[in-house]
């Protein structure tokens, strides 16, 4: 008998409280009301004084309250603009390791899916492997055999992972919530939304079947890209709860003895991790967000293999450009112009003392450049940068997050590979000529040409949506001006919008004359009649 929803949520925030307050964290437990008397008593005998190791506490902490908290761990390892910098090292030891499920419901998984039996003669496969190759807390990994004699790899999803993990959502909530209520001071830091961002990406892992299609798409980009592949997927052995892929055989990529051991150029595989990342960053904006050496294979004929597309980061041409100016100017320690592209992004507030940032991104970086080539760290240097957030009233950025995360796993990769090389600067021809081609001449004005194609997309929408408006305002009974008024109103608004992207476009095209005069002439008649019909 299964019991009610409410017991059993309210036996798991006691347990949550119980690991709190006996990880030296009782005293926020206390303060947030969870089980205030047996948190309050368990907080008396142990006393209340936070450990040495706080970290270290947080990190065990999680790991007892299972995958959902792991996980949330995980992405918390990133956001060193909430934790501080110790915490968050010590977050990334969180380990995503956990029993394999048993194979009767690995079984049960499968054949609801498909509805076929996993094997014989009106089954999916020829052989399928009881035992896993891989396992972690949302699925685990089989090998298998199709009927045509292709072997393949196949992800099954835990059995009742979704409910589990979807409880375990609603009381991070309810916990963002009562810290947001119980810990006013520290609001900026927006534990609701970072929960929510949290179950977008969780509930995004669950779905097997989407992940299938990142692994497609990933597939089409790297087309182009020699040395670079990801495994085929097999859409008709593929379900929500099933994602059958080509079985690829090949070595981890920071397995470098194995590596040389098989004949392999490991400094090529270093110009090919390079090139890769410049790839998915500034080419696609697509990129592999979850690119820990597990997922990282090479072939038998030195091509890199990427696996597991459960989670990827997206940016968009304004970010990559910010990106690839911020990268030159710092490769170039060049602190002023890094600091003036984070105030053209919109990334800190307009009124930031351009020289005070300066100093403080100067502080972070020049530790960093002062060292061998191979030593630099792009990626800690963005986690550095993050950490001045609350300083400067930095605007959080998520996918900078995950790209950071991004670029821990490709330097450490690269650095095993060839020591004395840095992927940075294998990088920076690269990133030279895109920048070149996307912040030349040629590129300010196709910038240009999007965000007026934009704003005058806007502006012909403007007259349904007061159409809609008014309609509304009808409805409810509100005092609306004549019919003949408003169609004034809605041709002046439209033919000054129209006016003035033109007036913009021709300025920015070097026209000049009477095709500007013809553009200034539509926008003040639109401007006239919009005051007439107001």
């Amino acid at each position: 008998m299964r019991l009610p929803v409410s017991f059993r949520r309210n036996l798991r925030l006691l347990r949550i409280a119980h690991i709190l307050a006996t990880h030296g964290m009782a005293a926020l437990a206390v303060r947030m009301r969870l089980f205030y008397p047996y948190v309050w008593l368990l907080q008396l005998l142990r006393g209340d004084e936070l450990p040495k190791d706080l970290g270290a506490q947080i990190r065990l902490a999680l790991e007892k309250l299972g995958p959902t908290f792991i996980k949330f761990g995980q992405m918390l390892s990133t956001r060193v603009d909430l934790l501080p910098m110790d915490v968050a090292l010590e977050l990334k030891k969180l380990q995503d390791d956990v029993p394999p499920e048993p194979f009767v419901r690995v079984r049960r998984v499968i054949e609801e899916s498909f509805k076929r039996p996993l094997t014989g003669e009106d089954g999916l496969f020829a052989a399928f492997e009881e035992v896993p190759v891989a396992a972690a807390s949302i699925a685990q990994v089989h090998f298998a055999e199709l009927k045509d004699g292709r072997r393949v790899a196949v992800k099954v999803r835990r059995d009742h992972i979704s409910r589990t993990i979807e409880s375990d959502l609603a009381i991070l909530e309810l916990l963002a919530a009562l810290f947001d209520r119980y810990f006013p001071e520290y609001r900026r830091l927006k534990a609701p939304q970072v929960i929510e961002e949290f179950s977008v990406t969780i509930r995004g892992e669950l779905n097997l079947r989407a992940e299938a299609a990142h692994a497609s798409r990933f597939a089409g980009n790297f087309a182009s890209v020699e040395g670079v592949r990801v495994p085929e997927v097999l859409w008709d052995y593929t379900h929500t709860e099933v994602l059958t892929t080509e079985r690829i055989s090949g070595i981890p990529i920071d397995e470098k003895a194995r590596l040389e051991a098989a004949g392999h150029d490991c400094l090529k595989l270093c110009e090919r991790a390079a090139t890769l990342f410049f790839h998915m960053v500034f080419i696609d904006g697509y990129f592999h967000a979850d690119m820990h050496p597990g997922n990282i294979f090479v072939d038998e004929a030195g091509e890199i293999v990427l696996i597991d597309f459960g989670i990827v980061g997206r940016l968009d041409m304004k970010t990559r450009r910010y990106l690839a100016d911020m990268l030159l100017a710092f490769l170039k320690e060049d602190y002023h112009r890094s600091a003036e592209v984070h105030l053209e992004a919109g990334f800190v507030p307009p009124d930031t003392d351009i020289s005070a940032f300066e100093d403080a991104l100067r502080e972070i970086a020049v530790p960093i450049f002062n060292r061998s080539l191979g030593d630099i760290s792009i990626a800690e240097l963005l986690l550095s940068m993050f950490a001045v957030t609350e300083r400067f009233k930095m605007e959080t950025q998520p996918q900078l997050l995950l790209l950071q995360k991004t670029m821990v796993v490709i330097e450490g990769v690269a650095r095993e590979l060839a020591d004395q090389a840095n992927i940075w600067v294998l990088a920076r021809p690269l990133i030279s000529e895109w920048v070149t081609r996307h912040m030349g001449p040629l590129g300010k004005t196709e910038a240009l040409a999007s965000e007026l194609r934009s704003q005058l997309l806007g502006w012909m929408q403007l007259p349904a949506r007061i159409d809609r408006t008014i309609a509304r305002l009808e409805a409810e009974g509100g005092p609306l001006a004549p019919e003949t008024s408003r169609t004034t109103l809605i041709a002046g608004l439209l033919l000054m919008s129209g006016g003035s992207a033109w007036l913009a476009w021709l300025a920015a095209a070097g026209t000049a004359g009477g095709l500007m005069l013809v553009a200034g002439m539509v926008m003040a008649g639109g401007f006239a009649l919009a005051l007439a019909g107001a």
